[in-house]
């Protein structure tokens, strides 16, 4: 199912699954899995500041200083300046605007969240994702 990031509350189901995220140029940006894929992309879409947690608030932070607690992918896009030069992706408005404006979804539901896993890292090993990693939980 391909889809925009504002069609998730209507059209992305609370189930297992596995989802890419793309620019609308074709660039693959993250690939994740979910037990509730309504829930975790919602998640992505909110790309909230206050998930992002700082080691310190001084100039030049690396992405290594900076821990994410519901979206991996707001940590990479927010040190990521050269993925877009249109929005401020250091601003939790900026990465909304661009996930709602320039990016899209492709959702594959499972039957389980290790089948989810199976396949993501089958896509990971193929390579070709912009972001890996994985959220860090408190």
């Amino acid at each position: 199912m391909n889809l925009r990031f504002h069609e998730i509350p209507e059209k992305v189901p609370a189930r297992p699954g596995i989802y890419e995220i793309y620019t609308n140029d074709g660039v693959a940006l993250k690939v994740g899995i979910a037990s509730n894929l309504r829930q975790r992309l919602r998640q992505h879409a909110r790309s909230k500041q206050s998930s992002l947690k700082f080691a310190h608030d001084q100039p030049g932070l690396s992405p290594g200083e900076v821990r994410s607690k519901q979206s991996i992918l707001a940590k990479h896009l927010y040190f990521d300046s050269s993925i877009s030069t249109e929005y401020d992706l250091t601003s939790e408005q900026g990465r909304q605007t661009f996930l709602n404006e320039f990016c899209h979804l492709i959702i594959l539901e499972t039957e389980t969240r290790e089948e989810a896993r199976r396949i993501e890292r089958e896509k990971e090993a193929m390579g070709g994702y912009r972001y890996v990693g994985r959220v860090t939980r408190r």
